[in-house]
């Protein structure tokens, strides 16, 4: 039977009590309601899994099974709980005989026999009983633990909180999540309602967000890293991270992934500013151990250098722009221009300004890469007057 078709208009006719009516109305509105939740808690852990290249094994299965029916049966309460309230406050209201009925000799007729209902009871079931939905979580709300400052332009924050406050990492290379930033002039308490902020304050007093990748999450320590290039000024993200300290809040969205990157190439060269350092460094941190290739790190001098760890196989080059401002050098295209590269299949992982990005593309279109081994993205846009981000 067609989904559109109604299941009422179907079957023997018949006509039923104002009691059995109400029965079956609160049932398909329940059902109604339990299906959408149930549905729902399964088709987001389904994209999740499948956004990070991943498929559920048999615990994973069983577990999302679980959730959907918790969050199916919570609906489905809550559904028959809003149509019983309803009927109670209309339905079953008392008729009384109007005030003046016995100076006018009327009379108010017995009710028939058998025709008396007793008024719908509110079943409140104890709440260790209740698995209620979980809302959709917006943002997660951790606490600085440490900061430690990598060279003048870049900072890594650590941060902590009982079970990561619900953050559940994706495993992506990518792993990403926007960072949120509120002015503490304002005294806002996260998680920020940033839609509903925007209604009441003037645009430059709404949080700011911008997108960080995840450098690392410790599940033991229910801890995880992001690493920030410091700049922008007051009250953009870059400038709130070169002034937080331990015991300030990190407020996060869920993980987030683009690419699905592998790393099976013979040869790889990677390429990045400081904006696309902390991902560049995680997929050398990801690489196996005996793999060979080129990085290159553009820096803004020779004094931003810091330990990144590699495979012994992959040459380290530090780039300097010599102060020059970021996204106005071609440093970086024209080291890539000038690589030997060896016989085989090469992969390429480039992130940086869009214009670099573009004389990058330019340049290795002609490499036979291995696409699936590659991702070249720009991770922001030079805009003259708005240098600092």
């Amino acid at each position: 039977m067609s989904k559109h078709h109604k299941h009422r208009g179907y079957g023997a006719q018949f006509s039923v009590s104002p009691k059995e009516g109400l029965t079956l109305e609160v049932l398909a509105m329940a059902e109604k309601a339990g299906a959408k939740a149930g549905y729902a808690v399964a088709k987001e852990e389904l994209y999740r899994s499948i956004s990070s290249n991943q498929f559920l094994n048999e615990q994973e299965t069983d577990e999302l099974l679980a959730a959907a029916q918790r969050a199916g049966s919570a609906a489905a309460l809550a559904a028959a709980r809003k149509v019983l309230d309803k009927t109670l406050r209309t339905s079953f209201s008392h008729h009384h005989r109007p005030a003046d009925s016995h100076l006018m000799g009327a009379t108010t007729p017995e009710p028939p026999a058998n025709t008396y209902e007793e008024p719908l009871a509110k079943y409140s079931p104890p709440l260790g009983l209740l698995d209620t939905p979980r809302a959709k979580v917006d943002q997660h709300v951790l606490t600085i633990t440490r900061v430690q400052r990598l060279n003048d332009q870049m900072v890594r924050l650590s941060a902590s909180a009982p079970n990561l406050d619900g953050y559940r990492s994706n495993s992506a290379l990518d792993e990403y999540v926007k960072v949120f930033v509120a002015d503490p002039a304002l005294g806002l308490i996260p998680p920020y309602d940033v839609r509903a902020l925007r209604h009441r304050l003037p645009r430059e007093q709404v949080p700011r967000s911008k997108s960080y990748t995840i450098r690392w999450v410790d599940p033991v320590l229910n801890e995880l890293a992001i690493d920030f290039v410091v700049h922008g000024e007051p009250g953009t993200v870059g400038h709130w991270a070169g002034m937080a300290q331990p015991g300030d809040p990190l407020v996060i969205s869920p993980a987030r992934s683009k690419a699905s990157l592998t790393l099976n190439a013979s040869y790889y060269v990677l390429a990045a500013d400081e904006a696309g350092l902390p991902a560049i460094a995680k997929a050398l941190e990801a690489l196996p151990a005996n793999a060979e290739g080129t990085a290159l790190f553009e820096v803004a001098d020779d004094t931003a250098m810091f330990d990144v760890k590699h495979p012994e196989g992959v040459v380290l080059r530090w780039l300097s722009r010599d102060s020059m401002p970021a996204g106005k050098s071609s440093v970086l295209p024209s080291a890539l221009q000038s690589l030997a590269l060896p016989a085989g299949q090469v992969g390429v992982v480039a992130h940086a300004e869009r214009s670099t990005i573009k004389a990058i593309s330019r340049i290795t279109e002609y490499w036979h890469l291995d696409k699936h081994s590659s991702h070249i993205s720009s991770y922001w846009t030079l805009r003259e007057g708005r240098l600092r981000r």
